[in-house]
């Protein structure tokens, strides 16, 4: 899903069978916020974090205070372009649902930062709304169950209430000014009821079909990894593949033909974007690149390499080759020792796949997006090239 589409609608509360008009989810303070974006598609499965990835007093206090978490998520959070940390943002499945908690650099907990222009996200029940936006709501959606509410206020003065709702079966997101008077409303994108799982496959695991026409067809191509992911029960694997630092995703059913990809894109949300810079090349889908079939194998079999680099098939996704600014690095001994010695201090076991080094503007310091596995679990990491952990994410 865009950025865009995740900074408007991620303060959400996740929609449960009890869920209706007048009963959400218990309320939380500012300081966490639950994501149905997200959550749509966690896995109960997922291997989370290390625990060394937390600080300590952040570790103490979700020990003391959180239940049974699994962490999925630990980020430190800064304003885009500085290296001044102003806290960690870490995110835990929680009673089967994702969480977010924000820590201040000492390590208490706090609220969510505001944004550019001074803007707070409050998360609302449904008693907190203006009773112009009830009335609305009611009037024009008979029967809706309530997903989640929040309004956006700058210096305590609501500027809008944004509103999701569920009805036919269909989210819509509302929005109101900061009078409650109706702005717009749309259908959401997604699906509540889509289940997705991933999982690391090595490449001797793959079916004999995969490997002949990796061997074969593209064998032109420099070998990435490949992942197994399963939506709504459908199992597909998509193998990445690189040319001229160019990556390229085939997608493959469990017969071995390739097909349309099932569900989000590989290296969608759950792969992460390198922070104040383009999104790291080893995911990812490039706009108006090839589409892919409706279903089936491609006609005529996967597209001969030409000169100048091999043509992905059509059921396939591509980014565009790494900026001047990214450098592919797909040799595990070309990452600084602080980073490899905390990887095998943390990850012990763990299979290197591909990092992304990103070079910021002058004044700041390279950082490195990495992909890991460890046993069929993947995992993003971020580092400062000194080896300090920016962010750990268990990709679920």
């Amino acid at each position: 899903m865009k950025r865009t589409l995740l900074s408007v609608a991620v303060l959400v509360t996740l929609l449960t069978t009890s869920c209706s008009k007048t009963a959400m989810a218990p309320d939380q303070t500012q300081a966490v916020e639950t994501s149905v974006l997200f959550g749509a598609r966690s896995s109960a499965n997922v291997v989370g974090l290390p625990s060394a990835t937390l600080p300590a007093n952040v570790k103490s206090y979700l020990d003391q205070n959180v239940s049974g978490y699994t962490l999925i998520k630990v980020e430190k959070m800064s304003q885009p372009g500085s290296t001044t940390y102003s806290g960690t943002k870490v995110t835990v499945l929680q009673n089967g649902a994702p969480v977010d908690y924000f820590f201040d650099t000492n390590g208490a907990l706090t609220t969510r930062p505001a944004g550019p222009r001074g803007e707070v996200i409050v998360r609302l029940t449904a008693a907190q709304l203006p009773a112009s936006v009830s009335s609305y709501l009611s009037q024009t959606y008979a029967g809706y169950q309530l997903v989640m509410a929040e309004s956006m206020q700058i210096n305590g003065t609501a500027q809008e209430y944004r509103v999701q709702i569920l009805t036919n079966n269909q989210r819509v997101d509302v929005h109101f000014d900061g009078t409650g008077t109706f702005r717009d409303a749309h259908t959401a994108p997604g699906d509540l009821t889509t289940t997705h799982s991933v999982s690391y496959v090595s490449r001797d695991n793959l079916s004999s079909a995969i490997k002949t026409a990796l061997s074969s067809t593209y064998a032109a191509y420099t070998y990435g990894w490949a992942e197994q992911h399963v939506h709504d029960g459908t199992t597909t694997y998509d193998v990445k593949l690189f040319s001229n630092n160019q990556p390229t995703v085939l997608h493959f059913d469990t017969n071995g033909s390739l097909v349309a990809p099932k569900g989000p894109v590989a290296g969608g949300p759950a792969s992460g974007t390198a922070a104040g810079g383009p999104t790291a090349p080893v995911s990812g889908t490039m706009a108006g690149g090839p589409t892919p079939p409706a279903s089936g194998t491609v006609a005529g079999g996967p597209a001969t390499p030409k000169p100048g680099g091999p043509t992905p098939p059509a059921s396939s996704t591509m980014t565009p080759g790494a900026p001047a600014d990214h450098q592919l690095i797909l040799d595990a001994t070309k990452l600084p020792s602080a980073i490899t010695a905390y990887l095998q201090t943390n990850f012990s076991g763990y299979t290197y796949l591909a990092a992304d080094l990103h070079t910021p503007p002058t004044g700041t310091t390279n950082d490195y997006t990495i992909d890991i596995a460890v046993g069929q679990q993947l995992y993003k990491l971020r580092f400062s090239a000194s080896g300090e952990l920016i962010m750990a994410e268990a990709r679920a």
